[in-house]
């Protein structure tokens, strides 16, 4: 029986000298960023195994990828497909194109698929991403890599900073006589989520009102219908969804209860993106998606062009409130 023998990869080299494929990666690219004991030991087991840089992969590294990687917890969500569709349209009309992955909300998905395009394409927009910070360190390490919606120091971010509408929000809700007032999250592992949530516990304590606190859902409309009756149960008159696929599956679970909305319980959600979608009209805040993703993109390309350094900083897309029908003041 005849057969090529595997050839061996990154990967191989960094389990069999025991550090990450980030640290193979620069021993070939960068060795003066690490120490002399390290190099030496990476390149003694890369010559036992046989390894031997691929050129075309530095290339790629180096930026000469028509390329950029988009990855997203969930494709089928209106922020993430509004976003893609305005990041795409961003960096054709720079002439290069794009590679999406979506990664059903799994951080290792995530991590194997950024592993992939580090050796595919230029750089890679992350969205929302739910790896560990010392994972997103180790791609940052292998690849240009814009951040969206999630901030870690010291890594370029682009994310829709609505701390401030959503705090306005509440104080509404409160103003208008609601006592009791629920909000309903959306992946635990989510990073906007953890902010809107401390945000409207803080605005309600602030007002000296009630908080009726759910459990973390996948963000799904079928999660809202569910959700209604804990909050009919819960006594709140108002509840606040993380997104708006969550609020328009309160306001069909509250129809299929027979409460009315906004008469019996006020509803609003995040991102503006069922406008026209659901009766009555959804009070919202903007989520701005496809001006993060034309900012992610615009950022990414500039960082990755020779000469250019990556600007660290984080930058916040403001938003505002939009008032519509679904929020009133509670019953007597």
């Amino acid at each position: 029986m005849t057969g090529r023998a595997r050839k061996t990869k990154l990967a191989d080299v960094a389990a069999e000298a025991g550090v990450s494929i980030s640290t193979v990666s620069r021993v070939f690219s960068n060795p003066e960023l690490l120490s002399p004991e390290t190099v030496r030991n990476v390149r003694e087991v890369a010559a036992r195994l046989r390894y031997t840089p691929n050129p075309m992969a530095r290339a790629l590294r180096a930026g000469d990828s028509p390329y950029i990687g988009v990855v997203v917890p969930d494709i089928s969500n209106p922020y993430m497909t509004m976003l893609l569709k305005s990041a795409q349209a961003r960096s054709r009309a720079r002439g290069i194109g794009v590679f999406v992955a979506d990664t059903d909300d799994a951080a290792d998905i995530e991590r194997q698929v950024c592993e992939q395009f580090a050796r595919q394409t230029r750089g890679i927009l992350l969205c929302a991403p739910r790896m560990s910070v010392s994972h997103i360190r180790e791609i940052a390490d292998m690849i240009p890599l814009m951040l969206v919606n999630r901030p870690v120091d010291g890594i370029p971010c682009v994310y829709t900073d609505s701390t401030a509408s959503v705090a306005e929000l509440v104080d509404r809700l409160c103003e208008l006589g609601h006592e009791t007032i629920a909000y309903l999250p959306g992946p635990v592992g989510s990073w906007a989520n953890k902010v809107r949530a401390r945000t409207v516990a803080d605005r309600v304590r602030k007002h000296g009102a009630e908080l009726v606190k759910l459990d973390p859902t996948a963000a799904r409309h079928e999660d809202g219908v569910t959700a209604a009756r804990a909050v009919a149960d819960g006594g709140a008159t108002a509840v606040v969804a993380f997104d708006d696929v969550l609020a328009a599956g309160l306001i069909e679970g509250f129809r299929r209860l027979g409460l009315s909305v906004p008469d019996d319980i006020s509803v609003a959600g995040h991102d503006d993106v069922m406008a026209g979608l659901v009766q009555p009209g959804l009070t919202t805040v903007e989520g701005l998606s496809a001006r993060v993703g034309q900012l992610a993109v615009d950022r990414l390309l500039e960082a990755g062009e020779p000469g250019i350094t990556a600007d660290p900083n984080h930058l916040g897309v403001g938003t505002k409130v939009i008032w519509r029908a679904s929020v009133g003041k509670p019953r007597a």
